[in-house]
């Protein structure tokens, strides 16, 4: 890259403004009302303001002491992908908007997590972190209908670092959708329980690829008391084209637990996908337990530990007997600076039944690193 040039982080932050600029001015007269807090009176009734603007950027520094000759990290990762550089994981502009019966959001995004997991989608879209407009159906239940772009229904984790325990994603989240495209039907019938029904696009797309069998999800999300929560996710259609027809049945299921100094998390994920080559079914698992202990109000730490197997490569193509089947183990340290804004340190590595991670000396069956994140939502 010759010195004129930009750096891609510099550059995606230029474009990531140019998008958003012009929505900004032509909502500014609500967002100034969201920006400073002031309320709109109306006799005696206060209203809060219709939009909400709010941004979050994540930079991380990873080591890889195995790292590939291109400096990319293993290729079943999306997150903090790139070795031995200072770069932006991801920087998030986010409008929300909510008014009696209607709500909506567009959130654009950049960063190495927009390239990695959005690059098979149309250019114009791979800036969209979410874009999604919502309709309460019921003047007496909580039932919205909203459709667009929006984050996935499946897993624990989210594209937000700081929402998560831990600091890199679990290998089940970086290989099952962090957003999806479609239609999303939600109930909640008391405090407690959150039901959801989703006709979508594909497995993680935007764009649809072309075949005429339809997918669909469901979420129950059950809090079964206070910091304690329970949830299944399902995904059911086909991801590929109708010239091969194959459709997957897909499980996530995660509890977690959080107490004031000790946190559980547990997940699970099953799936299956007709076979290619025969009449059979292609399965893939993976597992996850994280323990997190909070030390005081700004430190903590945090260990995982995980397991993926893929054989047949349905969702991650090695090209090796086994597939992507690995262990993995972390151990990482926070320190809450303030609310919403980190410094995180953790150490990772895996362990693999065939040679499946890249390295300069060629493929190796482990792989060790360390990353370090300073993250801020505001």
């Amino acid at each position: 890259m010759s010195g004129s040039e930009p750096r891609p982080a510099i550059a995606m932050i230029g474009s990531l403004f140019r998008w958003i600029g012009p929505l900004l001015l032509a909502f500014a007269p609500d967002v100034a009302f969201a920006v400073t807090g002031f309320p709109h009176v109306a006799g005696t009734d206060t209203v809060p303001p219709p939009i909400k603007v709010t941004g979050f950027v994540d930079v991380y520094y990873a080591y890889d002491f195995g790292h590939s000759r291109d400096d990319e990290r293993p290729r079943f990762l999306y997150q903090y992908d790139r070795h031995s550089e200072v770069d932006l994981n991801l920087g998030l502009v986010k409008l929300d908007y909510e008014k009696d019966k209607v709500r909506a959001a567009l959130g654009l995004m950049a960063g190495t997590y927009a390239q990695a997991n959005l690059i098979n989608e149309p250019e114009l879209l791979r800036n969209v972190y979410e874009a999604h407009v919502g309709m309460k159906l019921s003047r007496t239940k909580d039932l919205w209908l909203d459709a667009g772009i929006f984050s996935s229904h499946i897993g624990l984790e989210s594209a937000i670092g700081i929402d998560n325990w831990t600091l890199t994603r679990s290998i089940v989240a970086e290989n099952s959708p962090y957003y999806l495209s479609g239609a999303k039907l939600t109930w909640k019938p008391n405090d407690r329980l959150e039901l959801a029904g989703l006709f979508l696009n594909g497995w993680q797309r935007i764009r649809r690829v072309q075949n005429d069998i339809p997918c669909f999800g469901t979420q129950v999300l059950w809090t079964m008391k206070k910091n304690m929560k329970l949830d299944w996710s399902t995904f059911l259609g086909s991801d590929t084209p109708d010239s091969l027809g194959l459709f997957r049945v897909f499980n996530n299921i995660w509890w977690s637990c959080e107490g004031p100094k000790w946190g559980l998390q547990l997940g699970a994920d099953a799936g299956v996908q007709e076979s290619p080559l025969s009449d059979e079914w292609d399965s893939w698992a993976g597992a996850l337990a994280i323990v997190r202990r909070k030390w005081n109000d700004q430190w903590s730490g945090v260990f995982r530990a995980e397991y993926y197997t893929d054989p047949r490569q349905v969702i991650v193509p090695t090209g090796t007997e086994h597939g992507l089947t690995t262990i993995g183990y972390s151990l990482g340290v926070d320190l809450k600076v303030m609310e919403d804004a980190f410094i995180r340190v953790e150490g990772r590595t895996f362990h693999g039944v065939d040679d499946i991670y890249e390295s300069v000396h060629g493929p190796v069956q482990d792989n060790t690193s360390i990353t370090v994140s300073m993250a801020a939502r505001f």
